[in-house]
């Protein structure tokens, strides 16, 4: 009877979620300007006309997209702005739901329903996913690409072509998305990193082709170089929720901010690749992966952190495996601070102004800590525990 309840709540919530998305949130996108897709939009009108779209006036803020990724927005340029963003629009938000059910397939093989619809409010609840869809982001679609390859990738469809593919296309859109074929590299798909470098270098290859090479030299000059230098547009703001971001605002000395920031990331992608190539668990490997790319990443604003989606599911099975009630509370303690935005951040210290930051901190933790662990058991817990009937409660059949 708990059981059915506890179903009839999730429906609920799953539709209170959605009709405020799609009644409130979604409404007011299709009115606005979609600061990123607005600069899709003019880059590739401006590749229409056969002019460079790194240095056009047009652009709202400099244009950090490679070439390449403005392959897919060439479309978009024989429609309005309008139609435009409500059609890219429309395609995030399938990608959003399709990478729920994806992260679930991957995860549990058999999807639950009931947890299909919380997984799903609990993503509609979240500002990442508002904010990616109001800037007119493609961190959705990526994501979606990107567990598109980990499933084709896996058996029993062990489809290498499909999966190479899918994950190409999210790297050739979002290039910080290389960073996933190390893990690829770690787990010997061979073929399907063979595929997803073809599948960038063909396209890359051809905008030399149809394009002039100078495209790629403004977009180095323009995005590449300030980036690598430390001194892109918005580094420090609440919006920059990686480490640096987090530093920037603590620490007042620039070379100190530099000196820390490498060594977290010197640190962190070894301890990551080692994780992963000695254990045979690739969704806790993957999960792990997303999370230090988060965290390590110069630029990881708000909106990036959508990509904890994955993660949030995979923690959250294991933690049902465990029947760890503090897991279970810091893994809810970690949904709340990625979840939440300050709106008025320059009212508070500096130190609250990273809760994107803390919230994968703690998901990072009890991720390394189900890698290290060498065998998942069950906490003890008497029958008549609130604990055991809370764990009986979520229990996934």
């Amino acid at each position: 009877m708990k059981k059915a309840w506890f179903k009839i709540a999730t429906a609920v919530f799953f539709l209170a979620c959605f009709i405020r998305i799609t009644a409130i949130n979604l409404p007011w996108i299709y009115s606005s300007l979609g600061p990123d897709f607005s600069q899709y939009w003019i880059s590739a009108k401006v590749l229409v006309a056969n002019e460079d779209p790194y240095l056009t006036p047009d652009l709202p803020f400099p244009n950090a997209s490679p070439p390449i990724s403005e392959i897919f927005f060439l479309p978009f340029a024989f429609l309005s702005h309008q139609i435009g963003l409500v059609l890219f629009t429309y395609i995030s938000f399938a990608s959003i739901i399709g990478s729920v059910f994806l992260s679930l397939k991957i995860v549990i093989k058999k999807v639950p329903w009931h947890y299909f619809l919380l997984f799903t409010g609990l993503s509609l609840a979240s500002f990442p996913i508002r904010f990616t869809l109001g800037m007119g982001q493609l961190n959705a679609i990526v994501l979606f690409l990107l567990l598109l390859a980990v499933c084709l990738e896996t058996k029993p469809v062990k489809n290498s072509l499909a999966a190479g593919l899918s994950l190409g296309l999210a790297i050739a859109l979002k290039p910080t998305f290389a960073f996933f074929l190390l893990f690829f590299v770690l787990k010997k798909s061979w073929k399907m990193v063979f595929i997803s470098s073809l599948t960038v270098a063909v396209p890359a290859l051809a905008t030399l082709i149809f394009w002039s090479p100078q495209i790629w030299v403004s977009w180095y000059q323009s995005a590449i170089l300030p980036l690598t230098s430390y001194t892109a547009r918005g580094i420090y703001v609440y919006q920059n929720q990686g480490i640096f971001g987090f530093l920037s605002r603590q620490i007042s000395n620039f070379n100190a901010r530099i000196i820390l920031h490498k060594a977290a990331t010197i640190s962190l992608i070894p301890l990551a690749a080692y994780l992963v190539f000695k254990k045979k668990e690739i969704n806790l490997g993957l999960s792990f992966f997303i999370i230090t790319l988060l965290l390590f990443d110069i630029t990881s604003w708000q909106h990036h952190f959508v990509w904890l989606m994955f993660p949030f599911v995979v923690l959250f099975t294991y933690i049902l495996k465990s029947k760890n009630a503090i897991l279970l509370g810091l893994l809810i303690l970690s949904y709340l601070l990625v979840s939440y935005n300050i709106k008025y951040d320059y009212i508070y210290p500096k130190i609250i102004l990273s809760n994107q930051f803390y919230g994968a901190i703690i998901l990072w933790g009890i991720n390394f800590y189900f890698l290290v662990s060498r065998q998942i058991r069950a906490t003890k817990t008497d029958s008549g525990s609130i604990r055991y009937k809370i764990f009986e409660l979520l229990n996934l059949e």
